[in-house]
């Protein structure tokens, strides 16, 4: 007799299984067959063991040990040093004359510096998720700042963790809303919720409402507990980003002396002006020597209505900064940047100082720029002009050449197939960025994408704003030279050529002259938006 030949399905250890057989009940043993349905509303446990496409398997035969472990203590550790709203025109490497990033700049000099990044997505959840999943926002699902990042959405901690790396995670992660946390104070991710998608230790902290930053303040500096949670008039030694700084380090220093290759994420929230710099860094810049973006009178009226919009109510009231205000506001962002500069150094400092200086793949990034009065408008979503989606991205791999400024385009999505790429690790399935590599090594032939692809959907907090979110629905291709921005079910969108217009100030998507230039760029979106659709299937249950 056997259970399964009634239509039960029991999944039970061996020595259960011998029990009843002994009994005269035959137990046939299971092996899955293809799952019969799809839906599109649901998303499998992807697994990395069994998505982890196996192209380089002579490398990962001689690199793995059992069960499929990475046990090279010659492994490269990686760190990645992350910003949020960062644009490209504060540091030095990007033309900045003002001094303030000295550590980046020289690291730029000496790695890769690529001047063509692109974000994703114009806000931090969806962005942030791109970048560790290496998939489009409207694929792994977090198209809006609020919506959490599935839990079934392979991450490149979680690749890396089950490749023997130790995996931590310092600062900004944002893979859920500040709404998940209780009164707004992130939760210390104890041992029963980790990994924390991936990562196998967590020290959360943006904004000042990490539990375990402000435990530490009231511990060690008790005098300074109402000024934290101000986030005004800290000292260096008790900084939220000195802190987050502090952990990175402890990790590191850990793993090296095990022996353990490790990734580490250390990650900034303090570039949104009005900053809070160290009394130490503060007042360093002039208000009167910021450079304040050009504005022009009739910028808005050439635009989509939704931008006349945020202009009139993002802020209370519809108020932007008057200069005065604007200029003591970017003197904040500088000072700032100086001392998130500063933190940069340390964590390049230590690796050196550890000896691990040369087996430790080094990546500076942003989640996604900043719009300081750019066009009117202020803070980063839902705008698509390049001082928002323009970032950051230098990296610095041991053994690969120095001072190359390669011209290509990329994407966020790139980031975790280039990190497992030089790795030696296997890039799971549904991963839909490239490897850059081939770029960063220089190879000869080496080439980058003619496009990339970027996207706001309906930002749900514009409605607290009194905005309709409905009008903001938009999705665009940049090219070297073209940026069209397409408007869901609306008659308008923007067009700019980017060789005479630079600063997208004439927008000419109803230039009549221009119609063949729209035509093509939307047949690029729509090229670009069907091979962006996931390539994984989607199942409507596991088995």
């Amino acid at each position: 007799m056997s259970l399964i030949s009634y239509g039960l399905l029991l999944l039970m250890p061996r020595a259960k299984a011998r029990r009843l057989a002994q009994a005269g009940i035959r137990c046939v043993p299971f092996r899955p067959c293809p799952l019969p349905r799809w839906s599109a509303f649901s998303r499998p446990s992807r697994s990395v063991g069994h998505l982890c496409r196996v192209a380089a398997e002579g490398t990962m035969g001689a690199a793995a040990g059992p069960a499929g472990r990475n046990t090279r203590m010659s492994a490269r550790n990686v760190l990645l040093f992350l910003t949020d709203g960062h644009r490209t025109d504060s540091l030095g490497c990007y033309g900045s004359t003002l001094g303030a990033t000295p550590n980046l700049d020289a690291f730029a000099a000496n790695g890769t510096l690529f001047r063509r990044s692109f974000c994703t997505h114009s806000v931090c959840m969806p962005t942030r998720a791109s970048l560790f999943t290496g998939r489009y926002p409207h694929i792994h699902g977090v198209w809006a700042n609020g919506i959490p990042l599935r839990r079934s959405e392979v991450t490149l901690p979680q690749v890396l963790a089950e490749h023997g790396y130790a995996t931590c995670a310092t600062g900004k992660v944002h893979f859920e809303p500040q709404q998940h946390y209780a009164h707004g104070v992130a939760p210390c991710v104890g041992p029963g919720q980790r990994p924390y998608y991936g990562f196998q230790e967590v020290h959360l902290s943006e904004n000042c409402l990490g539990k375990e930053y402000l435990d530490f303040v009231a511990d060690n500096h008790p005098a300074l507990t109402e000024q934290a949670l101000r986030r005004t008039g800290m000292p260096e030694k008790a900084h939220e980003l000195q802190w987050i700084t502090d952990q990175a380090i402890c990790f590191m220093e850990r793993q090296v002396a095990a022996g353990t290759p490790f990734f580490c994420s250390c990650s900034f929230h303090e570039l949104s002006p009005p900053c809070t710099p160290p009394d130490t860094f503060a007042g360093y810049y002039n208000p009167a020597d910021m450079p304040v973006p050009e504005l022009r009178a009739d910028d808005l009226e050439k635009r989509p209505p939704f931008y006349r919009q945020c202009y009139e109510g993002y802020l209370e009231k519809g108020r932007q900064p008057e200069e005065p205000t604007l200029r003591r506001y970017l003197a904040s962002y500088y000072d700032q940047l100086r001392f998130l500069d500063k933190q940069f150094g340390r964590l390049t400092d230590i690796l050196k100082k550890l000896g691990a200086w040369e087996s430790t793949i080094i990546v500076f990034t942003a989640d996604h720029g900043l719009s300081l009065n750019d066009h009117w408008q202020w803070r980063h979503g839902p705008f698509l002009f390049d001082q928002v989606i323009n970032v950051p991205m230098a990296w610095r791999v041991p053994g690969a050449q120095s001072g190359i400024v390669p011209e290509e385009l990329v994407e966020g999505v790139d980031l975790m197939p280039t990190v497992l790429d030089l790795c030696g690790v296997p890039t799971p399935a549904g991963v839909q960025g490239r490897s850059l590599a081939p770029l960063i090594r220089g190879d000869e032939g080496a080439t980058g994408r003619d496009s990339v692809l970027v996207q706001e959907r309906q930002a749900p907090d514009l409605a607290a704003r009194g905005l309709d979110p409905s009008t903001i629905w938009q999705v665009g291709v940049r090219t070297h030279d073209w940026k069209l921005i397409h408007y869901n079910d609306y008659p308008h969108g923007e067009l700019y050529d980017l060789v005479t217009d630079p600063g997208e100030f004439s927008n000419l998507w109803h230039d009549p002259a221009y119609r063949q230039q729209r035509l093509e760029l939307e047949s690029l979106l729509m090229q670009r938006l069907a091979a962006s659709q996931d390539p994984l299937p989607e199942l409507e249950w596991d088995w």
